[in-house]
């Protein structure tokens, strides 16, 4: 069932993003569709301390109907042996989307604030989140809670009481890469490792705070995730020119998208993949973190080559 949807989105993604008025199964929707659809959808508000402004947040004003389930703090993701932001376990997925309302055959909509690339990532890191366990209709808002907003549509301080649920997932390993399959594949010109982050921390000048050592994997391409944006916006570039700053990634190579935790490298899988329609690209959520923990690994410095032709 998943995988005819995943292959659903991937075609449908062939649109141009900004000005559509998107059907149902869309990977991004407009404000105009979700003011029209938003008592058919679960409306789910991810904004975090990520991105948010003063005067912003879910108890001063969000869209009618939804529920909040902050990014940092709700469960999307968790620590494991020293490491941030990893995949939690499935059950407590299940839990988590039970708990605000979520069935499986419901469709959810992601608002983020909108108001810059790294804000982005929150939706799209739970959209992948969400197909990774197999979770049909997902769409993220585009241009977040900012859009919205704008467009001068109602604002709520309410916050709704979920209807009860019981969420199964069925997940798929196919979305996500393990620190041993890294290992294996970096190595190996049948693979390609993209790395998401800014320019800096890919060639060692600079860091997470919670990575043991600057640098990036030995033969990844750097795809800065910020380049997908207009300027100073949550808003996502029109396809050609996303087409272009992706020139360089492999159509035809299984392709493993990093960062420092998985976050950045889920805005790379969305737009490669719900975007632009490229296939097999999963996402390593341990990141440059976990794998700079381990001393044994090796770290590149200086400066490669970029996905952009």
């Amino acid at each position: 069932m998943f995988n005819k949807t995943f292959a659903a989105l991937l075609v449908a993604s062939a649109i141009t993003l900004p000005s559509q008025a998107f059907a149902a199964s869309q990977p991004l929707v407009d404000v105009d569709w979700l003011s029209a659809n938003k008592d058919n959808v679960d409306i789910i508000d991810v904004r975090s301390k990520i991105g948010l402004q003063d005067g912003q947040g879910y108890a001063i004003g969000h869209i009618p109907g939804a529920v909040q389930a902050d990014y940092l703090k709700a469960g999307w993701r968790t620590s494991r042996d020293g490491i941030v932001g990893l995949l939690p376990e499935t059950a407590a997925l299940e839990t988590l989307l039970s708990g605000l309302g979520v069935k499986n055959s419901d469709h959810v909509v992601l608002v983020s604030a909108g108001n810059n690339a790294t804000d982005f990532g929150s939706a799209a890191r739970v959209y992948w989140t969400l197909k990774q366990l197999g979770h049909e209709k997902v769409s993220i808002l585009e241009g977040g809670q900012k859009a919205w907003e704008a467009a001068g549509k109602p604002l709520s301080t309410e916050a709704p009481t979920p209807e009860d649920a019981t969420y199964t997932a069925s997940a798929d390993a196919k979305l996500v890469v393990s620190l041993e399959e890294v290992k294996a594949a970096y190595t190996s010109d049948k693979f390609q490792v993209v790395d998401g982050r800014p320019l800096p921390q890919f060639e060692g000048d600079a860091k997470h705070p919670k990575a043991a050592r600057a640098g990036r994997i030995p033969q990844s391409t750097n795809l800065d995730n910020h380049t997908f944006f207009k300027d100073g916006s949550a808003s996502l570039l029109d396809k050609a020119q996303l087409t272009k700053i992706a020139g360089n990634v492999s159509d035809d190579k299984p392709v493993i998208s990093y960062c420092n935790t998985g976050h950045w490298a889920s805005t790379n899988w969305f737009v490669l993949t719900q975007v632009l329609g490229k296939k097999n690209v999963r996402v390593y959520d341990g990141s440059m973190v976990e794998w700079s923990a381990r001393p044994e690994l090796p770290v590149a410095l200086g400066v490669s080559k970029t996905a952009t032709q």
